[in-house]
Parts: structure tokens; sequence; C-alpha cells
């Protein structure tokens, strides 16, 4: 019960934040949210959060042998990107994407060095390795992240290039 009320409450604050068009000041309160995702994963099994404070579950990796993403890679995944604090809202999703590495957060390259070719892994990026106080996009938008959002991404890693 107490979750469902705390769903309200968020899903409340976020209409008002679209309707009275929001400050940088006066997301605080989604800052909160986003931190009590990240405190409340840390008990979940098999959840590992680094220094930077990323979290992440790997859900396969057989291939050991397989090479790991680095910072000059191209990867070839599906993933889904999601907001844990606004009732996990899908925000983006690809069945197949080819993604340099230079171009994405620093947290979803952090995490993907965790994991093999073929491997499949769960990520939960805190706003200081993801998108930050400014968020991304505009609000409105289905492609919107807020200031101070931890995203959650599932990625299915099918095919990492090493650009040496």
């Amino acid at each position: 019960m107490d979750s469902k009320i705390k769903v309200i409450g968020l899903a409340a604050l976020l209409l008002l934040c679209v309707f009275t068009g929001c400050k940088k000041e006066d997301w605080m309160d989604w800052k909160v949210q986003n931190e009590l995702v990240l405190n409340a994963n840390r008990h979940n099994n098999g959840v590992v959060t680094t220094e930077t404070g990323l979290q992440y579950r790997i859900i396969s990796d057989e291939y050991k042998s397989e090479p790991r993403p680095h910072a000059e890679s191209l990867v070839t995944c599906k993933y889904e990107l999601r907001l844990p604090a606004a009732n996990n809202r899908v925000i983006d999703q690809s069945n197949l994407a080819t993604l340099p590495m230079q171009s994405v957060v620093p947290g979803f390259l952090e995490g993907l060095k965790h994991v093999h070719n073929h491997g499949i892994i769960e990520m939960w990026v805190p706003y200081e390795i993801g998108y930050g106080e400014d968020g991304y996009g505009s609000e409105g938008y289905q492609t919107h992240i807020p200031p101070y959002s931890t995203l959650y991404f599932k990625v299915d890693v099918i095919n990492v290039t090493n650009a040496y």
C-alpha cells in the first residue's frame, strides 16, 4: 500500500511539473525519489554497486572468451531504457542498435564493461553518470529524461566490435 501512495504522489508531482514548467531547482523532489530507488536497490539480490554509484546485475555472461566493450567499441545490442522513479516508464528501446561507446552516457559504458559479447546485463545509472542535472530532451515528449534521473537499462549485447 505504501508503494502505491508513493507512486500516486510521484505521478502528481510529475503532472504538476509538466503543467507548471519546472525549472532545474524544482526537480529536487524528483532527485530524492531517484535516490530512494538506488537506496532500495542496494538490497536486491545480485546487484553490485560500483564506486561511481552504478548498480548492475549480470543476467547472462556465458562467453568469457568473448570481448567486452571499451570506450572505442561499437556495440550492437538490444536495449530498453526506463525511468524507475516514474513507474518504470519506457523512454527508449531498440530491437537492434549499433552504438559507438564514445556517444553513450558514462554509466552505460561503465556497466557494459562488466559483460562479454553475447551477455545480458541490467544497470541502474545514477544521474551523476547519466544525463546529469540537466536531463535530456524536452518536457512533454516520450524521450524526455528529467534532471537528476536514475536510468534503468536492460541490455542484450549481440556483438562487440573493438575499434583499435
